[in-house]
């Protein structure tokens, strides 16, 4: 089970919120939500921009720079060294880990907003947080935990959508990651494809290998998380909504189980 398996959220229900708290909390989540939407706009920006500006600026030419590699051997070790790398930094990162680790928290905020502006939720909190352990996280190596937030007190199928999502940005797997590279190859095709210098016939090769690519690293990348929510879910892997009630208590009073036994050997 991760620190973010929306199963174990059910009892975490904390104490009623103050009037101030009421009255403030529409614009905080709103406001936290159009930081989240900023950041997942950059990540976004970080591929998709780089397109469009290699695609309307003439002066970046890959064909002069192929020419370059070829007669150059310094260039082209560093060239053939740089490929691998940007393709991970790119595909793994801006292109996966960067709009999962955003998007869930932007859309969740959202869904908290509207949920506050409900009569029904003004006795209860809306969202809560946990700790997630060292080296469990995406970003800088941490000695002590990392507090992962917005996690829906009250769940409902488009929580669980986005807390998974959620999951798969902050707390992803190797497999997941890996999964995603193909998609940094592929945009380093795009560019070739957008860009000047390179024949015609080659430029539509690239561009048809790099949608290719793309759309491999999704479908892999959406069998990663799913076979981590089936992992992490326990039992036969049926999800939540397959189990009769007797069958979602057992399964809850084991990730309950195992939860409290992951924290109690930190």
């Amino acid at each position: 089970m991760t620190p973010l398996d929306p199963i174990a959220s059910d009892d975490v229900a904390g104490p009623a919120p103050g009037p101030a708290r009421l009255a403030l909390r529409p614009l905080g989540y709103l406001l936290v939500g159009l930081v989240w939407t900023a950041i997942f706009v950059v990540a976004v920006l970080l591929w998709v921009g780089t397109l469009v500006y290699v695609a309307v600026d003439d002066s970046v030419d890959v064909g002069a720079m192929l020419d370059r590699v070829a007669s150059d051997p310094a260039e082209a070790v560093g060239f053939a060294l740089a490929l691998p790398l940007l393709a991970a930094v790119m595909g793994a990162g801006a292109m996966f880990l960067l709009p999962t680790a955003s998007f869930p928290l932007a859309a969740l905020s959202f869904v908290y907003a509207m949920r506050a502006l409900r009569p029904s939720y003004a006795g209860e909190r809306l969202s809560f947080t946990v700790q997630a352990g060292a080296g469990q996280t995406i970003g800088l190596p941490t000695l002590h935990s990392v507090a992962l937030s917005l996690l829906p007190v009250r769940r409902s199928r488009v929580t669980d959508a986005l807390v998974r999502v959620y999951a798969a940005g902050w707390t992803p797997t190797a497999r997941s990651v890996l999964a995603a590279v193909p998609a940094g190859v592929g945009w380093l095709l795009a560019v070739a494809a957008v860009s000047e210098g390179l024949p015609g016939p080659a430029r539509v090769a690239c561009g048809v290998l790099a949608v290719v690519l793309v759309v491999v690293s999704a479908v892999l990348v959406v069998r990663a998380v799913r076979a981590r929510s089936a992992a992490d879910a326990g039992g036969d892997g049926r999800p939540v909504t397959a189990l009769d009630p007797d069958e979602r208590r057992a399964r809850l009073r084991e990730l309950r189980r195992r939860r409290d036994a992951r924290l109690g050997g930190r």
